[in-house]
């Protein structure tokens, strides 16, 4: 009877190993490699600019990936977006539309919440970009960054 419970243990010992070595090696580690590569490029870009970051970064994937960053340039806010090879493409230094309007827009218009907004770059513009899921439905909404008016919405359905 101890020898099948031991055999046991060790088997279970093994299954527990291997699904923490399967998330370790594909889930964790790439996970962790992604942010880091991340963190380089917002320092690399922040680095050879001369810009002090200003807690706000973000990876968008439209048609190309950009890189949105909010700095210090010049001793004035400014929002900058660089491209895959890290070229600047834009800069804005001025106001932006309140964030909670545009969500507050978003809910009257397509009546959901959507807790958090990002700024991305898009058809060569900054914008406010939100997604939304409700069950087979994906909703991509872009609100312009400068004004807040609506921009476009793009709806997938599954």
């Amino acid at each position: 009877m101890k020898k099948h419970v031991f055999r046991i243990s060790v088997v279970v010992l093994i299954i527990i190993l291997a699904i923490v070595s399967f998330y370790m090696l594909f889930v964790h580690v790439p996970y962790y490699q992604h942010h880091h590569k991340l963190n380089t490029i917002r320092n690399h870009i922040c680095e050879e600019n001369h810009y002090e970051y200003k807690d706000y970064f973000y990876e968008y994937y439209g048609k190309e990936t950009y890189y949105i960053l909010r700095v210090n340039k010049d001793d004035l806010l400014t929002y900058v977006a660089y491209d895959e090879n890290e070229n600047l493409v834009q800069s804005y230094q001025g106001d932006i539309a309140n964030e909670d309007d545009v969500k507050k827009a978003i809910l009257e218009k397509y009546n959901f919440h959507i807790d958090k907004l990002e700024i991305a770059y898009e058809n060569n513009q900054f914008v406010y970009y939100g997604k939304f899921q409700d069950n087979d439905v994906l909703f991509y909404v872009y609100y312009d960054l400068i004004s807040g008016e609506f921009i476009k919405a793009i709806r997938l359905e599954g």
